[in-house]
């Protein structure tokens, strides 16, 4: 089948309600690492449901992304394509209002984009031979737009998702897509600060029960099967560690005040290795570097926009 456009932009993928229960928000919070010092009680907003600024924090919401990442393969206009062909390249997070702890919002899924385009070689750092793309390889990537609304009130928006993902091999269509989204990189320079975050072997265990389960993360031969030597951690996690660590630094413990962040994955992270991050201020945003402190891996770029008010 070929690709067409004009008939995947605009299609509705889902249309559901999703509820963010007081558990899994806590759940989430513990996966991506606050409470590790069990003393810090500025943690406790995230994790203790009882203390008077209980919230969540704003990459909470790609939770409700869970529902829709089989409905993508019904997309008109798009291939016959399996999940193991898709590479989930990078993730924005537009944060309008925080989602309160036990709430339910309504999560609309759109395919925003699909162009035809060259895949670079940013991709080639992940290690199984399944995803190596090469230096130059036509290919086409699709973005998944995600609205989370209040269901009785659509006009109180929480936040907006971009899911960009990218298939090798399809491409030569021609459409070159109507967004033209840049993912900005770190700048070339000392860091303004460096950090590890150690990550926890039975983390991966523990994120999947926030609603991903695919079996790459939890069982030894689902992973080899596409050529990783064990689980991986899960993208999403390691983008909401990564946030986190933006929000400790440089926020002064009020999570309103991150707007966005957007990120571009390289490579994967190991459950139980340490996660070396290198900060850039940049006005108002904040960049990132993370590697592997273990493998030397880049595993993921990106940056958080802050508001004015953030110290940076």
């Amino acid at each position: 089948m070929e690709v067409d456009p004009t008939k995947a932009r605009g299609y509705v993928i889902s249309e559901n309600n999703f509820q963010f229960t007081e558990a899994l928000c806590k759940l989430y919070h513990l996966c991506i690492g606050f409470n590790q010092d069990p003393l810090d009680e500025d943690d406790f907003k995230f994790t203790y449901e009882y203390d008077d600024d209980f919230t969540t924090f704003p990459t909470i919401c790609l939770l409700a992304m869970g529902c829709i990442h089989m409905k993508i393969f019904e997309t008109p206009g798009l291939p016959a394509l399996k999940p193991q062909q898709l590479l989930h390249g990078e993730q924005i997070v537009e944060v309008f209002n925080p989602i309160v702890p036990g709430s339910t919002i309504k999560c609309v899924a759109t395919i925003e984009d699909v162009a035809d385009i060259t895949i670079l070689e940013v991709f080639d750092s992940f290690q199984p031979s399944s995803l190596q793309m090469g230096p130059k390889v036509k290919g086409m990537l699709f973005i998944v737009k995600i609205d989370i609304l209040d269901p009785e009130n659509p006009e109180m928006q929480y936040s907006r998702c971009y899911m960009n993902c990218y298939v090798k091999g399809y491409g030569g269509f021609g459409d070159k897509g109507v967004l033209g989204l840049r993912m900005p990189s770190p700048p070339i320079r000392t860091p303004d600060q460096t950090l590890e975050i150690s990550t926890n072997e039975k983390l991966a265990s523990l994120y999947r029960i926030c609603g991903d389960l695919n079996p790459l993360h939890m069982i030894p031969s689902a992973a080899k099967s596409v050529g990783f030597d064990k689980p991986i951690l899960h993208g999403l996690c390691t983008y909401g560690i990564l946030s986190r660590a933006v929000y400790k630094t440089y926020c002064q413990e009020d999570p309103t005040l991150i707007k966005s962040v957007s990120a571009r994955f390289c490579s994967h992270v190991f459950p139980g290795e340490t996660i070396k991050i290198d900060l850039y201020k940049e006005a108002n945003s904040v960049f990132f570097s993370a590697s592997t402190k273990e493998r030397g891996l880049v595993v993921c770029t990106g940056v958080v926009d802050l508001t004015p008010l953030a110290k940076i």
